[in-house]
């Protein structure tokens, strides 16, 4: 993400309330489902061309290989939540990046390093 891996990639922090936009971008040779927890998004634009019809609310976007979506969503459930490729091989791998609201901790401290 953004040319890291996690545990690199930098949270993405929002507040209760907040819209956020993020763009989602395939530069590699593989489908990316990406897959984010707690949320439902709102695809905006594909390939830098807005949507066009019903509105297209999901869960999981299917990234192809040179694809660009824009999606929004509501912060509206307060927590610390992923969002990851859905091939779990590169979620493994570490095409991880978390989402957290201000003012949300969690008490899990992973192992000592």
């Amino acid at each position: 993400m953004n040319g890291r891996l996690s545990p690199a990639v930098p949270t993405l922090m929002v507040r209760e309330g907040d819209r956020v936009r993020i763009r989602i971008t395939a530069r590699g040779i593989i489908d990316h489902p990406m897959h984010l927890h707690g949320h439902r998004v709102r695809v905006i634009s594909r390939n830098g061309e807005a949507v066009t019809g019903s509105t297209w609310w999901t869960d999981t976007l299917n990234v192809a290989p040179g694809e660009s979506y824009e999606i929004d969503f509501s912060a509206d459930n307060p927590g610390v939540w992923m969002d990851h490729c859905h091939n779990f091989e590169h979620a493994e791998s570490g095409m991880i990046m978390h989402l957290a609201y201000d003012d949300v901790t969690t008490p899990y401290h992973g192992p000592a390093h």
